[in-house]
């Protein structure tokens, strides 16, 4: 494999680096990547909004994506974590175009084929699981046997990642991971970097609980953790608890040694056993909570602009909000500023193109919507609806603030002639309809593109809803199909640049999503705690925290 040897620093390493502000500013001496203290063995009690559905990849949750971060920890390669000095907090660096955003993880270097179609891998050694047993190439090729086999998200990402099977993934030696894609891909790096969706698993370990019937463990898996992270799942009591313990083959130590989970639905809750020092962290609350927490002396704010993208979903499988013209008057009568202002207090910003504004080449030129309710209604009649029709919007009741969206969404509406009836739902059942397309309409936060780049972004929700989960909407637009195929095997410059920003002018036009308001990365904590850090997952990395001065 003659080609330019990429070797990075392995992403939980002591090394620091002087990392850059993402908005521009001088250099920052902020060491991202330090070591937590190594003398701390800490418990962290935190209230999370329900429980994960299934401990696997199998489920599409924000708990689910929580514990998979802490539990199985990543991927060969991660995002460089760089300093973004305006709020003062560490954070990937997506704002950086290609590989410049991506160090290593697992892998203490990588090489790349001159054609292109071909990367191997060097695992770093002594990587451990729970179990104490060693990551070596074959937990890859297991894994990745079971992900095709499952057709779980694991292949769903195989086909942006651009392998063909499970025997693409090969073992040189047992250090060695090497894949073998159909083509040249400019996001080899960053797709691996976003692997929040479970593994590489500790196949050892998951090998003793597959059986005949089930020869991936999945059952198992639903309830147990088998993974080389930080975390391994100790306990897990559905609708009330889950415990959290360290992984004491994992370097560097994390100073939270213990991470008690408990199962509290009603966000008003978790924040009054925030303030009352019963929980060191809470999760999911509302802009209205958020701003009580910063007038607290004891409590504190971790706040990056992040990726999110808030949206109205039309889902075409109904044949009303199959219709163009359909979406684009809802997007006239969309209550954006409303949404800004009374369900965010004015922070955040309003969403205005599939890339998020922290991204490579995001624009807002082609999303010429705003709330003007006699254009909705005049193009909701040329839709053929003069009179508007029967609506349904779902939501997740797990998120208070989807409610507040659907609430204000919904009187706009019926202001141009729309019936609308709310429709919330326990997540897992928000979730499972979902991504069934079963739904009519859905107000929904649950959407940040993973890689910082538009041609990602547009595929994995927008495009080929044959194979993609994820196109919830069930958009099928031929012409933004073949673009997000071709921005995955085109070279960064010009070419790939004018792609994207017809991708950007194509969702304007048609109307897929409705962008609505992006909050920012808010996770609410006592004071004391250290060590945030934003990735484009939008958890909370228990390892990285730490208690100043204990």
């Amino acid at each position: 494999m003659a080609a330019s040897t990429r070797t990075s620093l392995a992403a939980l390493t002591l090394g620091s680096f002087l990392a850059l502000g993402a908005t521009g500013a001088a250099a920052q001496a902020v060491d991202c990547m330090a070591a937590p203290p190594a003398d701390q063995d800490l418990t962290l009690v935190a209230a999370y909004a329900a429980s994960p559905p299934a401990v696997d990849e199998t489920a599409f949750t924000m708990e689910v994506e929580n514990i998979l971060a802490n539990t199985y920890g990543g991927d060969l390669v991660q995002y460089r974590p760089v300093y973004w000095t305006e709020h003062k907090i560490c954070g990937a660096g997506t704002n950086q175009e290609g590989e410049k955003q991506v160090m290593g993880r697992w892998a203490e270097s990588w090489t790349e084929a001159p054609d292109g179609k071909s990367w191997q891998f060097k695992l770093r050694r002594g990587i451990k699981s729970f179990r104490g047993n060693e990551m070596t190439c074959a937990d890859y090729q297991w894994t990745w046997a079971r992900g095709f086999d499952m057709k779980a998200v694991r292949f769903f990402f195989s086909k942006v990642l651009l392998i063909e099977k499970a025997e693409d993934v090969t073992c040189p030696d047992p250090y060695t991971v090497q894949f073998k894609i159909k083509d040249r891909n400019p996001l080899f790096l960053q797709l691996l970097a976003m692997n929040y969706y479970g593994g590489p698993f500790d196949s050892t370990e998951a090998k003793k609980h597959a059986t005949t019937a089930d020869p991936w463990a999945k059952e198992w898996l639903k309830t147990n953790t088998a993974g080389f992270g930080p975390y391994h799942m100790e306990k897990h009591v559905p609708g009330e608890e889950l415990i959290l313990v360290r992984n004491p083959g994992f370097s560097p130590r994390p100073a939270v040694g213990r991470v008690i989970i408990k199962i509290v639905p009603d966000s008003a809750t978790r924040l009054a056993l925030l303030k009352r020092g019963q929980v060191d962290y809470a999760m999911r609350l509302r802009q209205r909570e958020y701003n009580e927490i910063e007038k607290d002396a004891n409590l504190q704010v971790a706040f990056h602009p992040a990726n999110f993208i808030p949206y109205f979903g039309p889902v075409q499988t109904n044949p009303i909000m199959a219709k163009p013209k359909v979406r684009q008057a809802l997007a006239w009568a969309m209550p954006y500023q409303d949404i800004l202002n009374k369900v965010y207090f004015g922070r955040g910003d309003l969403i205005r193109s599939i890339t998020p504004k922290i991204y490579p080449n995001s624009t807002e030129e082609f999303w010429p919507y705003r709330e003007d309710l006699a254009k909705a209604k005049q193009v909701l009649a040329e839709a053929g609806y003069p009179n508007g029709f029967e609506m349904t919007i779902s939501y997740d009741k797990a998120i208070s603030e989807m409610e507040e969206v659907c609430t204000l969404v919904k009187s706009n509406l019926e202001k141009i002639g729309i019936k609308v009836q709310l429709q919330g739902l326990p997540s897992a059942v928000y979730s499972d309809t979902k991504f069934q397309r079963k739904q009519m309409a859905h107000c929904d936060n649950f959407q940040w593109p993973w890689v910082a780049d538009t041609g990602y972004t547009a595929w994995v929700y927008l495009t080929h809803p044959e194979v993609n989960v994820m196109n919830a909407v069930k958009n099928d637009d031929p012409e933004l199909n073949k673009l997000t195929e071709m921005m995955f095997v085109t070279a960064f410059g010009p070419e790939r640049l004018k792609m994207d920003r017809r991708i950007q002018q194509r969702v304007g036009e048609d109307v897929p999503w409705i962008f609505l308001v992006n909050p920012g990365w808010r996770e609410a904590m006592k004071k004391g705690w250290e060590g945030f850090t934003w990735y484009p997952d939008n958890n909370v990395h228990f390892e990285r925290l730490y208690k100043k001065g204990t």
